[in-house]
C-alpha cells in the first residue's frame, strides 16, 4: 500500500536542495534530505535518513494539472506540484511528512493529503506534520 502527499507551489519558489535540507533540520525534524539532486528534473527514490537510519520516498514533479486547480480550488500561482510517495515503512512516512511540510512552509504553498482530503496551508504545515508523526 502506498501513501501520497502533494505540495502545490509557485515553481519560482522551489528551494535549492541544500536550503530545503537545512530548513528541515531547523524545523526540528531528525530528517536529513539527500541534497544532491535537481528539484525540477529528478524522478524516483530520494534517500533521506531519519535519526541516522536509512529512509526516503519517491519524488515526482509536474506542472499542476487543470483538474487539481479545479478540485482543490488552488490559487492560480500554484503552477508546480511535488508528489511524495511512500510505502509501508514508518521512517518513510516521517521523512515524507518532514520534507513535504517544510517545502510547503518555506515556499508559501499548500500541502495536500489526498487520502484524508486534508488541504493544509504552508504556514500550518509543519505543525500538522508534527501532529501526524506523533
Amino acid at each position: 500500500m502506498s501513501y501520497d502527499l502533494m505540495v502545490y507551489l509557485q515553481r519560482s519558489s522551489m528551494p535549492a536542495p541544500s536550503l530545503w535540507k537545512k530548513a528541515i533540520s531547523d524545523a526540528g525534524f531528525a530528517v536529513a534530505l539527500d541534497d544532491d539532486f535537481d528539484v525540477f528534473s529528478f524522478v524516483g527514490f530520494l534517500p533521506c535518513s531519519v535519526d541516522g537510519e536509512p529512509a526516503g520516498f519517491e519524488y515526482y514533479v509536474a506542472p499542476t494539472s487543470s483538474e487539481d486547480f479545479s478540485e482543490l480550488a488552488l490559487a492560480p500561482e500554484f503552477d508546480f506540484s511535488v508528489q511524495f510517495c511512500i510505502g509501508p515503512q514508518p521512517l518513510e512516512l516521517t521523512a515524507a511528512l518532514a520534507a513535504s511540510s517544510v517545502l510547503a512552509s518555506m515556499s508559501g504553498g499548500v500541502l495536500v493529503d489526498p487520502q484524508e482530503g486534508d488541504i493544509i496551508a504552508g504556514r500550518d504545515a509543519i505543525e500538522w506534520a508534527n501532529s501526524q508523526v506523533q
